[in-house]
């Protein structure tokens, strides 16, 4: 009986230890990290973040090559997002400008040539001539949204101009809004 005793005390012992420390080491949830990030810069608006500013994705999906060798386009809009915007008084009240620029541009065109397995397709922005200032005309102070529309098409028309061809593309353009 004695042995019994001793050995139901002891499983009761390992037990209670084995289970608090369970409790106290085992958490169920969620846990998670939070990094905060960004620039300070000298200018009167904020650029928004990720999607809506400062690194703006515009997705064509899938564009069909008969239409586009048929000189058919395919436009996006994408939107860039200023936001709390203190331009100053009328009297001192400052412009902008916004310049787009890529590495992807084609020579002598106003179109970014595309990088990927699809060869012959070029992407364009409507009204925007890269390489030059445009006047921002109707900022205001407060929130502004700067739309903007990409137009795919094919690079080269005309007689004897290379054909679309299928696969995945990219290109990329850069903005710089400058202030006065």
């Amino acid at each position: 009986m004695t042995l019994s005793r001793i050995s139901l005390a002891t499983l009761f012992a390992v037990a209670a230890v084995s289970f608090g420390a369970n409790a106290a080491g085992s958490f169920v949830g969620n846990t998670g990290k939070v990094t905060f990030h960004g620039s300070v810069v000298d200018a009167p608006c904020n650029l928004a973040p990720g999607q809506d500013g400062e690194d703006i994705k515009v997705d064509f999906g899938e564009l069909s090559m008969s239409q586009l060798n048929a000189g058919e386009t395919s436009a996006r809009k994408f939107e860039i997002k200023l936001e709390n915007c203190n331009l100053g008084s009328d009297a001192a009240k400052k412009t902008a400008e916004i310049t787009f620029t890529s590495q992807d541009q084609l020579a002598d065109k106003n179109l970014l040539g595309t990088n990927g397995t699809a060869k012959n397709l070029a992407i364009g922005i409507d009204k925007v001539t890269f390489g030059t200032a445009a006047a921002l005309t109707n900022l205001t102070d407060g929130d502004n949204v700067l739309t903007y529309t990409a137009i795919a098409q094919k690079a080269a028309t005309g007689e004897g101009s290379a054909d679309v061809t299928p696969g995945d593309f990219t290109a990329s353009t850069t903005f710089k809004i400058s202030y006065k």
